[in-house]
């Protein structure tokens, strides 16, 4: 019999296959409990041990209160942005912060490239003095392009910018602390003059640019107030306007302004510009300005004077520049002309200076715009004797061109090219223009003034009754004016003989015009009286024949006066579309 066996665990100590071992754990048991996201909170120091209690996900009863909708948008919004989120919005932000100012700061830039190209061409057309302050350079370039608005693609002159520019551009130069450092008063405190105020500076002790430009200034604004007349400007709403255009005591029922503008009030306002007597006065009474600088002024205000219809002061005003120009003239001016009629004479043994030539010629017009005929035809004679008679200049003289500027072209290419010489090569400002005090020579133009010349001298004999010389007068007035154009600078040619052209041909074809109809009416005259046969010694077939060619001959240098005009209208229409615009605008 066998024995029965105990069965030994291998391992000494261990239980019996009866006893079921009792497992006592060594370390804790690690529990995996699902992450609430994906990807962990990245500011969260520790791993959480359980999934958050959010309040939104855990429903809430019924009973309980809705919080605020401020409380309730905060808590939203919290939920939707988180830190990856923030730091995106925040790279996109800044992102398209710096485009902007990126963009901003080319815009910027590229405005004030354009500014300075804009402003380099205007230095170029009419050149400013080096000496004086950029504001001072900027006053002075913009007066004169407003006064020339075809020069800058405009329509019409801004007369009330040109008084703004030109009246800051004075004050600027008469401060002694600034631009007029070295201008004195000619008298202790100045002096007044009644009606206009004080007179003019010192000015002998600046340079010649500087006086120059100044002059312009002063030109500038006086020319301005003649065509600002009766305007009026409004402090409050900074608009300049026709007084028909305020609202007040003197006129209760204004005008209608534009739509979108406010009523200017009378109450509110100034006027536009001082007279035109205050800069012409000043010009008159400063020391220091040249001789036909002054005779610019006193003609010019003579002929404001002469259209206000102030004749007595207009004639004292001519008497006043005929003494200027002789006080300057070389030699004895009572030996050269006649100081007190204009008329230069004939037998002198030098001839008179160009002051001088100027003053009698504008003595002349304002004789025959009075209907003083007799007096202007000798003097208008007397000055083209005058100028015929001048010699041509001596050899090397070298004339003062004024500043020209290549036209624009269509050639992407050359007008870049044009825009870097003119941005890179200084404007040189021009050499001072001749006094006036010395006998005019022979140059190119002077066929255009004698055309000017012989323009009044027809038009004068043609109202004396006296038709048919004062159209032969006319005639070569035109063929002269005509064939100094090939000859002339292109600026000249635009301000002076196309000027003279215009009117010859105007002048021409009205007479034309009246020789044609008289013509026309004497030949119908003649035709009825023949068919009536009620005289026997009625008119024939010769004379009506007679009347026939001399009507055919009119319209014949009629067609021919057409066909001239057709041929040069493209020079002579040249900017002429706005002659005759009311050159005062303003807002309105």
């Amino acid at each position: 019999m066998l024995r029965q066996h105990t069965r030994v665990p291998r391992i000494s100590g261990a239980p019996g296959p009866s006893v079921r071992p009792h497992l006592t754990p060594t370390s804790p048991r690690r529990t995996c409990r699902r992450p609430f996201t994906q990807k962990p909170p990245l500011l969260t120091l520790s791993p959480q041990r359980s999934r958050p209690q959010l309040a939104f996900l855990s429903p809430s009863p019924i009973s309980r209160a809705l919080p605020p909708l401020s409380v309730h948008l905060q808590q939203h919004y919290a939920r939707l942005v988180s830190t990856e989120s923030r730091g995106h919005f925040k790279k996109r932000a800044s992102r398209v912060l710096r485009i902007s100012l990126s963009l901003g700061a080319i815009l910027v830039f590229y405005e004030i490239i354009k500014i300075g190209i804009y402003q380099e061409e205007l230095e170029h057309k009419w050149p400013t003095p080096s000496e004086w302050s950029w504001k001072s350079r900027w006053c002075l370039r913009a007066a004169e392009a407003w006064q020339n608005p075809e020069e800058i693609g405009r329509l019409m002159s801004d007369w009330p910018m040109v008084a703004g520019y030109c009246k800051e551009l004075i004050s600027r130069l008469e401060d002694v602390n600034g631009d007029g450092k070295g201008i004195v008063e000619q008298e202790e405190g100045g002096l007044f003059i009644d009606g206009v105020g004080k007179a003019g500076f010192d000015i002998t002790a600046k340079s010649e640019p500087w006086r120059r430009g100044y002059f312009q200034a002063l030109m500038g604004a006086a020319k301005a107030a003649e065509n600002l007349e009766g305007w009026l400007t409004d402090r409050k709403q900074r608009v300049s306007a026709s007084a028909e255009y305020f609202v007040g005591p003197s006129n209760p029922r204004p005008k209608p302004v534009p739509v979108g503008q406010l009523t200017p009030r009378e109450e509110d306002s100034e006027p536009a510009s001082p007279s035109p007597e205050v800069f012409y006065m000043k010009i008159l009474t400063t020391r220091g300005f040249e001789t036909g600088q002054k005779i610019d002024a006193a003609l010019a205000y003579a002929d404001w004077l002469d259209y206000k219809g102030l004749q007595s002061t207009a004639a004292d005003m001519y008497t006043w520049a005929m003494d200027i120009a002789a006080s300057g003239s070389p030699t004895d001016a009572t030996k050269v002309v006649d100081l007190k009629t204009g008329i230069i004479k004939s037998n002198a043994e030098s001839l008179p200076s160009e002051n001088i030539l100027r003053v009698s010629t504008a003595l002349a017009v304002h004789n025959a715009r009075h209907g003083n005929l007799p007096t202007a035809l000798s003097i208008f004679a007397s000055v083209l004797k005058a100028r015929r008679a001048s010699s041509p200049p001596p050899t090397g003289t070298v004339f003062p061109t004024p500043p020209y500027l290549p036209k624009q072209s269509n050639d992407i290419f050359v007008s870049f090219f044009n825009t870097l010489k003119t941005v890179f090569i200084p404007a040189q400002y021009p050499p001072p223009p001749p006094s006036g005090n010395e006998p005019p020579y022979r140059t190119p133009s002077s066929p255009c003034d004698e055309a000017g010349l012989m323009t009044y001298i027809g038009e004068i004999i043609y109202a004396t009754h006296f038709k048919e010389l004062g159209l032969a007068w006319t005639r070569d007035a035109v063929d002269l004016a005509e064939s100094t154009l090939p000859d002339t600078d292109p600026s000249a040619r635009e301000n002076r003989c196309v000027d003279c052209l215009r009117v010859g041909f105007e002048n021409w074809r009205t007479m034309v015009a009246q020789f044609l109809e008289k013509a026309q009416k004497d030949e119908e005259e003649t035709i009825a009286k023949a068919k009536n046969g009620s005289s026997w010694f009625g008119p024939s077939k010769k004379q009506i024949e007679a009347k026939a060619v001399e009507r055919k001959r009119w319209e014949a240098e009629q067609f021919i006066l057409q066909e001239r005009f057709r041929k040069l209208l493209p020079i002579i229409e040249n900017d002429s579309a706005i002659q005759g615009v009311v050159p005062g605008v303003g807002l309105f």
